[in-house]
């Protein structure tokens, strides 16, 4: 019996030897399947029979058997390829696939040979969809869930919003001695007659740019940025300008859907019929953003300041109408555009290499006379702050009089709004500085005499002002300066359209020295004899529009608020006079810094190329009820006549944002010609896919035909806590089984998943010459194991011989 249990041992050889020699056959197969994971082959004794022995008890084992066959997961090397979505996991992980009637990403690969479908999904030889995220183009961000991943072919059109434009100007052009604003060279109309002419005169400006931008659609236009001295050192203006036939940018109708202001100017109003920018009637047409760069004596960039430029192309610099003020979070300018006809502009950022620190400037109000003096009998030599007022003259070589001797008398408003006056007594061996020490002590401000000989009063303090300047008389003689009175005030902001200042002002309380604004309610709007609006109260206006239309209309206190409000606000404020009032009148009105009402016309004066002169003015205000409030007087205005000459040094308090500093790349002011550096902007024209490429993190990256390089999508992994428990089902195709345990997920580089290698397949794992070794063995095992057979027979035949 002992004999023919070797048998069986021996046939136990035979198969798991023959086991083996399977397993070593596929693996020497598949010695170049893409990453093919090689299997290894083990064995163990079967349990043995316990026989009896002259020393006792022992064992004898009853052959072998095949323990596992288990997959060995060591890397493959690498092979380079051509192909960018080639693949090749370094460490661990492996790629997820979705079958295409499969609900679910239940399949696992190392063989990362993929491909784009026709209709743009990635996928390996067989069609199954290789899973990742698809990533946000513009931050990089991983979208959603993991998934199929799709490039698409091509890409849509991206509207610009910011441009990058470096240069240099060239310090060495002398500064302009007569200004002439680049928005005043302006014409956007002169494209439009019928033999068109350029925009803007070659003459008008120092060097010029340009740069290309796309709209929605993905049209491309021409943006053109002119830069030109003006008459101060180092400060150069810009504009920013596209095709005045190509300027669609929608006028604001100042109200929303509901009826409130939103704080913007009515110029759908203003422009009617034009609801948009029209090159045929619109001087600003094409004109998109105004500044001025101001320069350090190093060339860099120190202050920037921009404004809006309206259809009528008047900016006001002096004033704060269209003054772009920048949020502390804000970095650049910024300017509407509109190519298409859209309901909403296009907004672009303006860099030219200067961040707002976002620090706002509180800038001073300033106020120049409206004349000058003279040290001669002529116009030719401007005083000074040091000339004696016996050489003192106005521009009709009129002289002064210190012999009777003239009393200079002023009044007017300090900063906060407080009433202030004062005199000063000509005398014949006093200087100038003299008038200015006393006019200093009176506003609380610094006056000098400018470079034109005219007095510049600075406000000491920054930001909104209600500095104003409302009396300034000669008592006898020659007024060099201008005379001020009740109706006439040469001490102004210039300002291109022209204005209605009220002599009187409204306070707070009684008594009192805090002016109204905007918001303050009716029921504490003060007039100078202690009255108080009430809601019976109601002011008769009588004037004209800036076009001569006859006004005469009445404002009821607390219950007309004028169309389109058509329900009061709680409580009735300051803002729904200013709202009726606009309404009346076709003008902006406000209230300054001193609580005076202020309408100024929404046309500029142009007689030259319209004929247009502004006849706005209010003639009367009374009350229907006679002995009651009137806070703005009986109808005294100074009109501030429109001025179209120049500069004159005047500027508004307000808070501005001028503070920029300069970036790695800016535009300066060398003594270098002027010239482009670098420009630069975000827009893109619909593009085509033209190529891929994939990084070591799986981003997988689009080359479009319009020159978007786009990150698209990014491959997914997953990897086992028991890789031996997966299922293999052919095709490179790995399943997880309860044994394996579930997947775990993620970026390549990251949970202990490995890196993508591009361009590179990963090779077979199998060891050619330990696989020949190992089927030696196992061929000689299985060559020992038939000769325990036929030993075995050899000895039962003996046996059989024996009863013979």
């Amino acid at each position: 019996m002992g004999v023919s249990s070797s048998l069986y041992a021996s046939i136990s050889g035979l198969s798991t030897m023959g086991n083996a020699m399977s397993v070593l056959g596929d693996n020497v197969s598949n010695v170049n399947t893409i990453a093919f994971k090689s299997s290894r082959a083990t064995f163990q004794d079967v349990l043995s029979q316990s026989v009896a022995t002259a020393a006792g008890a022992a064992q004898v084992g009853r052959g072998v058997t095949m323990t596992t066959i288990d997959g060995i997961f060591a890397q493959g090397s690498f092979e380079s390829t051509s192909t960018a979505t080639d693949l090749a996991i370094g460490g661990q992980g492996f790629f997820m696939l979705r079958a295409a009637g499969s609900a679910e990403a239940d399949m696992y690969t190392r063989a990362g040979e993929f491909r784009f479908d026709k209709e743009g999904f990635l996928v390996n030889p067989t069609g199954n969809f290789v899973q990742g995220w698809t990533l946000d183009t513009t931050s990089g961000e991983r979208q959603g869930t993991i998934g199929d991943i799709n490039l698409g072919k091509t890409t849509p059109p991206v509207s610009t919003t910011g441009i990058q434009v470096i240069a240099n100007v060239d310090s060495r052009k002398n500064n302009e001695t007569t200004e002439q604003r680049l928005f005043d060279a302006w014409n956007g109309t002169n494209p439009s007659l019928p033999v068109p002419t350029s925009p803007i005169d070659a003459n008008a400006y120092e060097y010029t740019t340009a740069i290309k931008v796309y709209d929605s659609v993905g049209a491309s236009h021409d943006l053109t940025v002119y830069f030109d001295r003006t008459t101060k050192d180092n400060q150069w203006e810009f504009l920013v300008t596209c095709e005045p036939s190509e300027d669609q940018r929608v006028l604001s109708t100042g109200r929303d859907a509901t009826g409130a202001l939103d704080g913007t100017n009515d110029e759908a109003s203003i422009y009617t019929p034009d609801s948009a920018y029209n090159y045929q009637n619109h001087k600003g047409a094409g004109a998109l953003l105004y500044g001025v760069l101001d320069f350090s004596t190093s060339g860099a960039i120190s202050n920037m300041t921009a404004w809006n430029v309206p259809p009528d192309g008047e900016v006001d610099p002096a004033q704060s109408t269209n003054l772009l003020t920048l949020g502390n979070t804000d970095q650049y300018y910024s300017f509407a555009a509109n190519f298409t006809g859209a309901t909403t502009n296009q907004m672009i950022e303006l860099n030219l290499g200067a961040r707002y620190s976002g620090q706002a400037t509180a800038v001073s109000q300033v106020l120049v006379s409206g004349s000058a003096a003279y040290a001669t009998a002529g116009t030719s030599t401007p005083i000074t702050k040091e000339t004696l007022w016996n050489t003192v003259y106005d521009s009709t070589g009129t002289l002064v009089d210190t012999i009777t001797p003239a009393v200079v008398t002023f009044a007017g408003y300090d900063n906060s709004g407080v009433a202030v006056s004062g005199t000063y007594t000509l005398a014949a061996t006093d200087k100038v500085q003299d008038l200015l020490n006393a006019l200093d002590a009176t506003f609380k401000v610094t006056s000098t005499i400018d470079a034109a000989g005219k007095i510049k009063m600075t406000d000491a303090t920054g930001g909104a002002s209600g500095l104003a300047v409302t009396t300034f008389t000669f008592s006898a003689g020659a007024n060099p300066f201008g005379a001020s009175t009740a109706t006439t005030n040469t001490f102004n902001v210039t300002t291109a359209k022209q204005q209605v200042v009220s002599t009187a002002r409204a306070t707070t309380t009684f008594p009192g020295t805090t002016p109204i604004n905007a918001s303050t309610p009716l029921t504490s709007v003060f007039d100078s004899t202690g009255v108080a609006l009430t809601a019976t109260d109601a002011l008769v206006f009588v004037g004209a529009r800036g076009d001569n239309t006859p006004v005469n209309a009445t404002f009821t206190a607390g219950t007309n608020f004028g169309s389109p409000l058509t329900a009061p606000n709680n409580p009735p404020t300051m803002q729904d006079l200013l709202t009726w009032l606009e309404e009346q009148f076709d003008a902006e009105a406000s209230i300054d810094g001193a609580g005076r009402l202020v309408l100024t016309d929404r046309v500029a004066d142009d007689v030259a190329a319209a004929g247009y002169h502004s006849q706005l003015e209010i003639t009367s205000i009374t009350n229907a009820l006679p002995g009651v409030s009137s806070p703005f007087g009986a109808g005294l205005f100074t009109t501030i006549a429109a001025d179209a000459s120049g500069e004159d040094g005047s500027l508004i308090g307000d808070t501005m944002s001028i503070n920029f500093s300069t970036e790695a790349l800016s535009t300066t002011q060398y003594a270098n010609s002027s010239t482009t550096i670098f420009q630069d902007q975000n827009g893109f024209a619909a593009g085509f896919l033209q190529s891929v490429s994939v990084d070591t993190a799986g981003i997988i990256t689009g080359n479009y035909s319009n020159g978007q390089v786009l990150q698209r999508a990014q491959v997914a992994l997953a990897s086992f806590n028991n890789l031996a428990g997966l299922n293999k089902e052919g095709g490179n195709i790995f399943r997880e089984t309860s044994e394996s345990g579930a997947p775990i997920t993620g970026p390549p580089a990251t949970n202990g998943l490995g890196t993508i290698s591009p361009n590179s397949l990963e090779q077979s794992n199998v060891d050619l010459g330990a696989e020949f070794v190992k089927l030696i063995t196992t061929q000689r095992g299985f060559q020992a194991n038939s000769k325990i057979i036929t030993t075995t027979d050899e000895m039962l035949a003996d046996l059989i011989n024996i009863k013979r």
